[in-house]
């Protein structure tokens, strides 16, 4: 790779202004607002054009693909973790070696993710219940982009350049848009519906390609490897807590479930997902902020209080309108076949804002290098997936334990949070 020569982008704001960063992030906000309702057009067109047996279908190709954030997610937040902290305390030359060094594992793990997903599809669409098996290939094929553009990205988070963040969601957005509903429109069913998903990966790869060049970087010295992977390992345990807990209740549903009653919590696990990926915003703001103004000895409750305010707002607005609208949206959009859903909406969409909460507080102690919090969020895992084994004799009972599991969740994580301030403050 050669040399490329970089200067700080015009979207990139100084962190000790309180105003850059809340614009920045309303940046990125919006940008993962309009992305996020092309997604859900494509999923709205999915649910009108296939049946609910296939939508469950092309639904499970979306959990497939989340599920993979388990090692695309470290990757990114601890590429913004390092190059806001060395850009910070003044050695960026560091964080481009961090990247260099965790984009070469992107390389390799993209591979390997694509054989654990590729090779065994007639065992995985037998385990599912899936009519075919070549849409788990098609998906596979997009992994190495998927993983390797997911370092771009942290980098561009780290550096704060917000707006071209928000642009490189907004190209995923229109090429998933784009080549799914042209596919299935088509006739290609599933099939169409997963290419596009993979055509966006390798869409997305090409743009932070342009938007974010690598530069050429020395080796990372040993101690510094090992600082890093002393990282990694927490946040990839917080990370696949967060995975099992947005998307393991749609496997188990859709393996003990007929599919025509996996395509109607699929439905309500769409809708209400929703609450979580529109606090993400705050989220992807707040952790290479938190990592900068540690690094430089700022205090950071203030971007914490902040980020739970975004959040909260966002959340109750989400479960209000599930409240009010949730009945005609599954009647009148989806169609009849989904109108069941509408009774499981508002309890899906409290259990996954208190989840929110929960996640934001856990990355505010990962980016400042604390990892109880993120055990905590484990557990809270692992608690939900048995609950919702042991409740999957009916489909509003799975929803309802997952209530009382996140309750508990955000309940412990909040109460760990300030029982460690006190103990701190005590031992001053």
């Amino acid at each position: 790779m050669g040399h490329v020569e970089t200067t700080e982008a015009d979207d990139a704001p100084d962190v000790t202004g309180g105003r850059s960063l809340i614009s920045g992030g309303a940046v990125l906000a919006v940008a993962m607002l309009g992305a996020n309702g092309g997604n859900y057009l494509l999923n709205l067109l999915l649910g009108r054009w296939l049946t609910p047996a296939e939508f469950a279908d092309a639904n499970l190709m979306v959990t497939l693909m989340l599920l993979v954030t388990a090692v695309a997610a470290p990757l990114q937040l601890v590429a913004a973790r390092y190059v806001g902290m060395h850009e910070a305390s003044g050695s960026p030359a560091q964080g481009a070696a961090v990247v260099a060094w965790l984009y070469r594992r992107a390389a390799v793990a993209g591979l390997v993710m694509a054989a654990i997903i590729a090779l065994p599809a007639p065992l995985w669409s037998t385990l599912f219940r899936t009519e075919d098996p070549w849409p788990f290939v098609l998906l596979a094929a997009g992994m190495p982009a998927y993983l390797t553009q997911s370092v771009r990205r942290g980098t561009l988070q780290g550096h704060l350049r917000f707006g071209r963040l928000a642009a490189s969601f907004i190209a995923e957005m229109l090429a998933r848009l784009g080549v799914a509903a042209g596919l299935v429109a088509a006739g290609f069913g599933v099939t169409g519906a997963t290419a596009g998903l993979s055509a966006s990966f390798v869409v997305t790869w090409i743009v932070v390609r342009f938007l974010q060049p690598l530069e050429s970087a020395d080796r990372l010295e040993p101690d510094a490897v090992r600082d890093l992977r002393r990282f990694v390992a927490p946040t990839a345990v917080f990370l696949v807590g967060q995975i099992l807990i947005n998307n393991g209740d749609v496997l188990i549903v859709k393996a003990a479930f007929p599919r025509d009653a996996a395509g109607v919590y699929s439905a309500v696990a769409l809708m209400g997902r929703a609450v979580f990926f529109l606090s993400w915003s705050a989220v992807a703001t707040l952790f290479p902020a938190v990592a900068r103004r540690e690094a430089t000895g700022s205090n950071t409750d203030e971007l914490l209080v902040g980020g739970l305010a975004v959040v909260g707002v966002a959340c109750g607005g989400m479960v209000a309108a599930s409240a009010l609208f949730g009945n005609l949206f599954f009647r009148s959009i989806l169609g009849p076949e989904y109108e069941a859903a509408a009774s499981m909406l508002v309890s899906y969409a409290t259990a996954t804002s208190l989840f929110a909460v929960a996640n934001l507080v856990v990355t505010h102690q990962l980016s400042l290098g604390r990892t109880i919090q993120s055990r905590l969020l484990v557990i809270g895992a692992v608690g939900q997936t048995v609950l919702v084994v042991l409740a999957r004799s009916s489909l509003p009972a799975v929803v309802n334990v997952q209530v009382l599991a996140m309750t508990a969740l955000a309940a412990v994580v909040l109460g760990s949070v300030l029982l460690e301030t006190r103990m701190t403050s005590a031992t001053r």
